[in-house]
């Protein structure tokens, strides 16, 4: 999603879906690993209000901009797995969550392959200038 507000100019989102009961969704596979702990929770009223043109609610609660995100990576869980050598002909030192993320990254670790999926996900929105945001709690509509 992208909203445009006077204060904050355009704010780009990505927004979990939700599966049955767990707001997190397809990203409840990172909770626990220093993705998930990045990945932040706003109230369903806050993005409501976003999108209705006042984004100041959601960006109190949004904390920092995803280029402040993606150095809290470190290199343990951020290098991309393929930059051993031999592994990758085009590795650099870029090959980690930062503006210049290829789009082959795979993150190392012991992800699950759900969790290593959703980590490229939000790695690849955070490149691209997208909060990742959780919504928990309902929104309302004013149409």
């Amino acid at each position: 999603m992208t909203f445009t507000d006077p204060a904050h100019g355009e704010v780009r989102v990505l927004v979990a879906t939700p599966r049955e009961d767990d707001p997190w969704g397809v990203l409840g596979s990172l909770r626990g690993t220093p993705w998930g702990s990045l990945v932040r929770e706003v109230s369903g009223e806050a993005l409501a209000h976003a999108r209705h043109g006042y984004a100041t609610p959601l960006m109190r609660e949004i904390g920092p901009s995803p280029k402040h995100l993606m150095g809290k990576i470190s290199d343990k869980d951020g290098l991309c797995k393929l930059s051993r050598p031999e592994m990758c002909a085009g590795a650099t030192p870029m090959c980690r969550p930062g503006r210049k993320l290829p789009d082959c990254y795979e993150p190392p670790g012991d992800l699950t392959p759900e969790a290593s999926e959703s980590a490229v996900i939000v790695s690849l929105a955070w490149r691209d200038g997208c909060y990742v945001v959780v919504v928990v709690g309902g929104e309302f509509s004013l149409i």
